[in-house]
């Protein structure tokens, strides 16, 4: 706070007049770096490697030893950017605890600023009226109280932001893809290298500002220009993007699907509009992803964007994100979210009435809507927005819709098409020994002989590899990225074999050291033996079965080039952005169905991409019996989109929710609600009849109990009330089924009578899924059985499950008196013990005869679980035992890691190994990684390229900020209850 001529002011606090004030928040972090405060509100140090980046940002990567820049002649990049460090909220060298810091600082301060004034004011004016002194001392008080309160968070922003860069300002103007740079040269900053470094600071600071206010660059600020320049190496946007940014229907703000083929820029538009969105509109923008995987990258992407542009990028994935969403007065967020948790996001808003917050949604992936499972969940999300009707903008994305008009429809949205890629993709199929090009054109889809393959094979290689597979990948390997789609994981893990065994020499002498080091990461993370070996030629196989560490280092492996094969099932193509110079897909089947039109084109869409290759290939191998068909799917066009909300009971789900949320209350009003989904318009029986699906899930509803008729009317009819059960609103907060939810109520009825205390065993059981398809060997877990500790032994009597049962187990007889699914959820939870124990991943694996993928599923849907059961307990009083237990065992089961290493681990894509890494250079907390500067931080730490340190710099320093900014929005919180 400046208070002119402070020391003559008669209404200064006695203590500040006499120069003794306590609290000096923009001094906060002096402790251990001088240069944390003292510095410029713009960092821009980029590496030499920059200006060969190509258009997406560098994805984060997770180990260590192989992770270094190559001088190899490779067209893959070379760099492997790695992953973010370590994440701890500690405590600081000599100051409180990050969290309570503001509170216990900041009040005992502000308290005794107003005692003092309230008494130098009692002394002061002892004839005034009482009444009159205190109102005025208390009007006093509380404008201090929020000025102190806004100077606080204002300085811990600025200095949070301003870290380290006064040691290194010549790098501001020197690096030639600096926006910086392109900003001077534009005439907005003048010539001032021979300022001093305060006025150089306060010229960036005062022309960024004044900057903010000029939209002039697609609506955003020149500032926005520079960002994509410096970090993501793109300095002018294709005609489409910029003819899309320019339509009137952004202009006016109406709902639009934009398709486009893989790599064609689409995500770009959706961050430019995101952009406008919490800068220029000052709302929120939600980000409907997919996969956790890609939700963690584009936070990794974002957090320099949101640094600079002081906006926040927030996190809902897995266990990770505020339900309801921290209410911001100062500072607008982009959400990151998976389906499921946008929908519990935009849930909890309209129960409070903050969903006119969020002014714009993007969708990635739309197609995904027509999916089982997530597709329901999807389409509800929407529905639920539109019917609503708080003039939310909707864009969703995709490369693969059949039914373009339909899914407009349900939007109300305009389409926008264009078939462009930015890298030309040549598709071709193999049949027989020749290769034949695919034409596309208006009449359809020809193909056109190339030419014959012929590879010098011998003959027991030929016999070996009758589909030549080896030559098709010879032909680009090493000197290109090769990815090998196969139907199944097993299929994946023999051709990989397969192509071991061919590799010529030029193959195997390719980055030799990088790939000892990538065998001794995987070693380290307990990877099997034929892939610690394939790792050697550089081939590689990537699918569910693998640990997630495991699949992170063959991703940044193969994006650096160091593996030059990687041998996949389809899932990659949609979830992972791995580039290649050439795809082959070995059969045109997906597991035992065949191919689709969208599940080619998405694998296809896979080779090629900008900054990587000038062209991109395709190849699909089909056997002479099998082409008639595949050539039926080319030329039959995408298949359509159709509503998933028909199964497994989502309409109920939809409905009960549009109940409890008081959207419709009435059954003519849960009517329109269902007809607004996607179900009228592309429902997948066209006999369907909604309005008579509408009223079977209603009677369901009733009769179930989570939904009640006011005044216990016996007949239903449009205009009777309905009111949702506790049971009702506690699924609904628990984002589950009313079927699941009632099973969790009956453990917990049960656990309640005996539940076993002695270790985390029988909670863990309870957060086990229901619906687990994982069987295990009973012979096996007669062997468990035996040897299971006090706790295992009591947990399991508990549960009904005696030494009468293992000994069927081991005999193979039946078990009748203990449901299969207990037997089931109870061996999940041993795993699930022993990993909460800290045994190593593939330990645990082996130890229950599972893929170490399945593992890692098991523990991702009992994150899940346990995430939804917390909800579940908030909204049922009695449940306050099971949810205190909860709690610390949800936010310790998402990674199941060493007690030191949990928080380092919430840093987006940040995996065990990179935090023990920067454990280990010296990097404590997060506030360590958030002082230090990218050479600091290459040094320390072995083979992090500097690209890869700035980003995470960033993301630490947005991390803080995020803090700093809930504790200002609790603050808020309680002044408004206060009425301050």
């Amino acid at each position: 706070m400046n208070f002119p001529n402070e020391s003559c002011d008669p209404s200064t606090p006695k203590r500040r007049r006499l120069e003794i004030t306590r609290m000096k928040p923009q001094n906060v972090f002096k402790a251990g770096n001088s240069s944390f405060i003292n510095s410029t509100p713009i960092q821009l140090r980029l590496s030499s490697n920059l200006a060969n980046k190509c258009d997406s940002p560098p994805l984060p990567c997770n180990q260590i030893e192989y992770l270094s820049e190559s001088r190899s002649n490779s067209s893959v990049t070379n760099e492997i950017p790695c992953s973010p460090g370590v994440f701890e909220t500690c405590f600081f060298n000599d100051v409180e605890n990050w969290d309570s810091f503001i509170v216990s600082k900041n009040k005992e301060n502000i308290l005794m600023d107003c005692a003092d004034e309230f008494n130098d004011e009692f002394q002061r004016k002892p004839e005034q009226n009482i009444t009159t002194d205190c109102s005025m001392s208390t009007s006093k008080c509380e404008k201090l109280f929020r000025d102190e309160i806004e100077e606080s968070f204002k300085n811990l922003n600025q200095s949070l932001i301003n870290i380290n860069i006064n040691n290194d300002k010549s790098s501001l103007f020197e690096t030639k893809d600096s926006f910086l740079l392109d900003i001077r040269e534009s005439g907005i900053i003048a010539n001032q290298e021979n300022s001093k470094n305060d006025e150089i600071n306060k010229c960036i600071n005062n022309q960024v500002i004044s900057n903010m206010n000029q939209n002039n660059f697609y609506g955003l600020p020149m500032i926005v220009k520079g960002l994509f320049k410096t970090y993501r190496n793109i300095e002018k946007f294709y005609d489409w993007q910029e003819e899309c940014l320019n339509l009137d229907t952004i202009k006016e703000r109406r709902n639009l699907i934009y398709a486009l083929p893989t790599s064609g820029g689409k995500t770009l538009v959706a961050e430019v509009l995101m952009l406008r969105e919490v800068l220029n509109r000052k709302k929120n923008a939600l980000f409907i992803l997919p996969f956790v995987a890609i939700v963690q990258e584009k936070i990794w992407s974002l957090a320099p964007f949101a640094l600079q542009l002081d906006f926040l990028a927030e996190e809902y994935a897995g266990g990770k994100g505020h339900i309801p969403p921290k209410k911001r007065r100062k500072k607008n967020s982009i959400y990151i979210a998976t389906i499921e948790k946008g929908l519990a996001l935009i849930r909890s808003l309209i129960e409070l009435d903050r969903l006119d917050e969020i002014g714009l949604i993007v969708v990635d992936e739309l197609h995904l809507i027509g999916e089982t499972g997530r597709g329901s969940t999807l389409e509800m999300l929407l529905t639920t927005v539109i019917f609503a009707n708080k003039g939310i903008q909707i864009v969703g994305m995709s490369a693969t819709i059949g039914n373009l008009p339909d899914l407009a429809t349900f939007l109300k949205a305009d389409v926008y098409e264009k078939q462009f890629r930015p890298v030309e993709l040549v598709e071709y199929v193999k049949l027989g020994n020749v290769l034949h090009r695919i034409v596309w054109g208006p009449g359809g889809m020809e193909i056109v002989p190339d030419r014959e393959l012929s590879f010098d094979y011998s003959a027991a290689g030929a016999a070996l590899d009758p589909d030549a597979l080896g030559g098709l990948v010879g032909e680009t390997a090493p000197r290109g990225a090769c990815l090998v789609f196969c139907p199944t994981k097993r299929n994946c893990e023999n051709v990989a074999a397969l192509l071991c065994k061919l590799q010529r020499r030029e193959m195997t002498n390719h980055r030799v050291e990088e790939r000892v080091a990538l065998q001794k990461a995987l070693r380290n993370e307990g990877a099997g033996l034929d892939l610690v070996k394939f790792v050697r030629f550089g081939v590689a196989f990537h699918h569910a079965g693998l640990a997630g560490e495991e699949r992170a280092l063959l991703e940044h492996a193969f994006r650096s080039g160091v593996i030059s094969v990687l041998c996949c099932t389809s899932t990659l193509a949609a979830g992972v952005n791995l580039p290649a110079k050439r795809v082959i897909i070995r059969a045109p089947l997906i597991g035992r169905e065949f191919i689709t039109l969208g599940a080619y084109k998405q694998m296809v869409g896979r080779a090629g991409r900008a900054g990587v290759c000038e062209a991109g290939e395709s190849v699909v191998v089909c056997a002479a019996a099998a082409w008639a068909r595949l050539r039926g799917v080319l030329a039959g066009g995408l298949g359509a989109a159709r509503s998933a909300l028909g199964a497994g009971g989502a309409v109920g789900a939809l409905l009960l929710s549009g109940a409890a949320l008081r959207l419709a209350h009435t059954r003519a009003g849960l009517r329109a609600l269902l007809r607004t989904s996607l179900l009228p318009i592309a429902p997948p029986d066209p006999a369907l009849d909604v309005d008579g699906v509408c009223d079977d899930a209603v009677r369901a509803l009733l009769a179930s109990g989570a939904l009640e008729a006011r005044g216990g009317a016996d007949h239903i009819d449009d205009d009777t009330e309905l009111a949702v059960s506790k049971l009702g609103k506690a699924a609904i907060k628990g984002c589950m089924e009313l079927s699941v939810a009632k099973r969790l109520l009956e453990d917990f009825e049960v656990a309640s009578r005996s539940l076993v205390l002695m270790d985390s065993l029988h909670l863990l059981y309870l957060v086990t899924p229901h619906d687990s398809n994982m069987k295990p060997d009973y012979r096996h877990y007669y062997s468990l059985y035996c040897q299971l500790d006090e706790e295992g032994v009591q947990t399991a009597k508990v549960l009904g499950i005696t030494e009468m049962n293992a000994i069927r187990m081991m005999t193979g007889k039946p078990i009748t008196n203990v449901p299969e699914s207990v037997l089931c959820r109870f061996y999940i939870a041993l795993m699930l013990r022993d990993l909460w124990r800290q045994m190593p991943f593939p330990a645990v694996a082996e130890k229950y005869g599972v893929s170490r993928g399945a593992l890692q599923a098991a523990l991702s849907a009992a994150v899940a679980a346990a995430g939804g059961a917390l909800r579940l307990c908030d909204e049922l009083a009695p449940l306050w035992p099971f949810r205190a237990l909860l709690e610390p065992l949800a936010l310790r089961l998402q990674h199941c890691a060493a007690p030191g290493l949990e928080r380092l681990l919430e840093l987006p894509a940040v995996r065990k190994a990179r935090a023990l890494q920067l454990l280990r250079g010296g990097y404590k907390c997060v506030e360590d990684v958030a002082r230090a500067s990218a050479d600091e931080l290459t040094a320390a730490i072995s083979h992090l390229s500097r690209t890869a340190a700035d980003h995470l710099i960033s993301s630490a320093r947005m991390m803080l900020i995020q803090k700093v900014e809930n504790l200002r929005a609790e603050a808020e919180d309680v002044m408004e209850g206060l009425k301050i």
